[in-house]
């Protein structure tokens, strides 16, 4: 609000001294009428020359009809400043107003996601109409918004020029009237290019297909799994899965949207239960019946669709937000507001959405604790995050080798199990359950709000190893246990396969980019060579054309003096213009697949050597600055390189050059990072294929 109010502020003031700077110009006006007027009677009518009749204008008197001509002519000069500055009166009126809307659509805005957050606690149901509601009114008030502001500050920058024009059309006043209009014009394309942004966020969503890594298993492929998930359904009055899918990552969770089964890519619609068999083997019943029932009773409360009407709203405000935000840096701060208004709305219905969030999955993990107890449901907390890094090492070892990771992840886990234990619950009190679209409060949290003290007892049965006949405990569930846990793990490990080709066809896509050759750059200083020789000519040409002819006005003594000042400065022109043509394009730095090499130096600079880069633009010159890292030497000046300046203390490089030949600023921004890229994607490889491969009893 503070930047609209000092919008509105600052035209308040300006609408005062364009009133003020009018009734001088008015003033002076009449004043130069009354001059005129008695200068007109008293021209001789005799034809005569009347020397008494005197005016001053710019310092110098004049006298006779002269006097009458600059008279006039000033009195035609104030007459159109006069008129600039009626026009001018116009500006502050636009500077108020533009800024009043923007500071009221910030009060409205404020007020609304303030009130409708608080609302939104009441219900769900509100919480969704509300926000709703504000991903249709954002955009538009944002745009509203930033035109305004817009409108106010191209006005007020417009009624801050027209001050130029008070003191004449000076080399000064031109820069400053240049400056303006860079600045009125960037305003008006940034604001431009943003309220088409906001419009196209106004724009239908369709929520992508959840990935999940996992397979379809039936009711004859999971006979006691289907039936202890109906008869925890029946009980809870819950609506049936569409779909159970199996995998060995991630946690338990549930989902009512369109999904895409990896790595087949299998397109499921409809309620979808997922379960990780891993979990299913470490759990014990009463503990996996919990979770069941956790799962379902967010289909009896309507959790997922809410999740699913949720997630179009969220989209849409959020990308309201990114089309703010990406023309932020470049609109002179404009955009702040607009920006820090979205961003506050989002704050006040995300605590809304915690809100709920924490009260769906406390109400699930009751209904959870119903269908069993709340010793099961707590302890089915706790197991969870001790199981939790036994898996997430076993799958991680296998996806490092694909190729000699087991035929059964699941028994790889129930071995490292077995020889390492569980974790400490205690140590993951703090943490929060893995889901793929929602939040959930800390397990402490969630137990404590099932009236179940955490004490050495439930720590001690939370962590205890599973029981010999572990392996068997997945049959209760599944016809095929074995046979499934095989095909689960064949399929993470084709997903682990053909991510790790996707990212090596990267790295060599990267590596491939770049020439095996050396990559020489030039400095582009020939058009800058050819405007001094050209400037050089033309005041040559000047001084020998004042030298042989004079110039009006001036003695021949002047003329002299000032063909020997044009001629001394088409040479100080000339000559280093001249002096850059013969000399040529001096060769900046070369690029080598290994390294930057440049003139003056003592060493190429390796890519992986270099720590972090930064590129300025400082008028025409690139500043470009290397970090070195501590176990890295810095390279020593060698004679001839020009424009470097080593800092060995910091151990920065800092290089100093034009731009390279036919290149702009972003183009050779781009080719650095392109040979950094693809030196680090064939370090990557290069360490890939001298990595050895753990051996299979490693892995399990």
């Amino acid at each position: 609000m503070l930047l609209p109010l000092c919008l509105m502020m600052l035209g308040l003031w300006e609408r005062e001294r364009g009133a003020e700077d009018w009734a001088a110009f008015a003033a002076e006006g009449r004043q130069l009428d009354r001059i005129v007027a008695d200068l007109e009677a008293r021209v001789p009518k005799d034809g005569r020359i009347d020397w008494s009749m005197q005016f001053r204008r710019n310092g110098q008197l004049y006298g006779g009809p002269l006097a009458l001509d600059q008279a006039r002519a000033a009195r035609n000069e104030v007459a159109t400043l006069t008129t600039v500055m009626e026009w001018r009166r116009l500006l502050p009126p636009v500077v108020i107003v533009g800024g009043a809307i923007a500071a009221a659509l910030s009060i409205l805005v404020l007020l609304a996601g303030t009130l409708l957050g608080q609302v939104g606690r009441t219900s769900r149901d509100a919480l969704v109409r509300g926000f709703s509601l504000m991903r249709r009114v954002i955009p538009t008030a944002l745009s509203a918004q930033i035109l305004a502001a817009t409108a106010g500050f191209v006005a007020a920058v417009t009624f801050e020029a027209g001050m130029l024009v008070q003191t004449g059309f000076s080399a000064g006043a031109l820069k400053l009237l240049g400056l303006a209009v860079v600045v009125v014009g960037g305003a008006v394309v940034v604001a431009g290019s943003t309220v088409l942004g906001l419009r196209r966020a106004l724009s239908a969503f369709e929520p992508d297909s959840l990935p999940i890594l996992g397979r379809v298993v039936t009711a004859a492929e999971a006979p006691g799994l289907w039936r202890l998930t109906e008869a925890l359904a029946d009980r809870l009055g819950a609506l049936k899965p569409d779909a159970v899918v199996v995998g060995l990552g991630g946690g338990f969770f549930v989902s009512a949207g369109p999904a895409e089964l990896e790595p087949g890519g299998e397109r499921l619609e409809g309620r979808i239960l997922y379960l990780p068999l891993p979990y299913l083997a470490l759990m014990r019943v009463d503990e996996t019946a919990t979770i069941l029932a956790h799962e379902l009773a967010h289909y009896a409360g309507g959790d997922t669709a809410y999740s699913q009407r949720f997630l179009p709203i969220y989209a849409g405000v959020g990308r309201s937000l990114d089309a703010v935000a990406a023309g932020h840096h470049g609109s002179f701060s404009l955009l702040g507001p607009s920006l820090r208004l979205g961003v506050f709305v989002m704050e006040r219905f995300h605590l809304a959405v915690r809100h709920w969030s924490r009260a769906r999955e406390f109400a699930a993990d009751a209904a959870g604790a119903g269908a069993t107890s709340a010793e099961a449901a707590a302890r089915a907390l706790l197991r969870t995050g001790a199981v939790q890094p036994r898996i997430a090492e076993t799958l991680d070892a296998a996806a490092q080798a694909p190729d000699s990771a087991p035929a059964d992840l699941v028994a790889a886990v129930l071995d490292r199990v077995a020889a390492q234990g569980l974790d400490d619950p205690g140590a993951h009190l703090e943490s929060e359950q893995p889901h793929p679209t929602d939040t959930h409060p800390t397990t402490r949290d969630r137990v404590a709000a099932l009236g179940r003290a955490i004490d050495a007892n439930l720590i001690a049965a939370a962590a205890a190893r599973p029981p010999s006949d572990a392996p068997g405990q997945l049959a209760a569930y599944f016809a095929d246990p074995a046979g499934l846990c095989r095909a689960a793990t064949a399929d993470f490990l084709a997903a682990v396969r053909a991510q790790d080709a996707a990212f090596r066809a990267h790295l060599e896509a990267t590596a491939a980019e770049i020439e095996a050759d050396e990559k020489v750059l030039h400095e582009n200083r020939r058009p800058q060579a050819i405007v001094f020789v050209t400037a050089g000519i033309l005041f040559g040409v000047a001084a020998l054309a004042l030298a042989l002819f004079g110039l009006p006005g001036l003695s021949p003594q002047e003329a002299r003096i000032v063909a020997a000042v044009a001629l001394v400065c088409g040479v100080a022109l000339g000559g280093p213009g001249l002096y850059r043509l013969r000399d040529g394009e001096r060769v900046i730095m070369a690029l080598r697949p290994e390294g930057l090499h440049v003139p003056g130096l003592d060493r190429a600079i390796a890519w992986d050597d270099i720590a972090d880069l930064d590129m300025t633009l400082d008028r025409l010159t690139m500043v470009t600055r290397l970090l070195l890292p501590p176990e890295v030497a810095v390279p020593q000046r060698i004679p001839g390189g020009r424009g470097i300046k080593l800092d060995p203390k910091r151990r920065i490089v800092t290089l100093k050059h034009g731009l390279p030949r036919k290149m702009k600023p972003q183009d050779f921004a781009d080719l650095i990072g392109r040979y950094r890229d693809a030196a680090q994607a064939r370090r990557i490889l290069a360490e890939t294929a001298a990595r050895p491969v753990p051996h299979e009893s490693q892995v399990a």
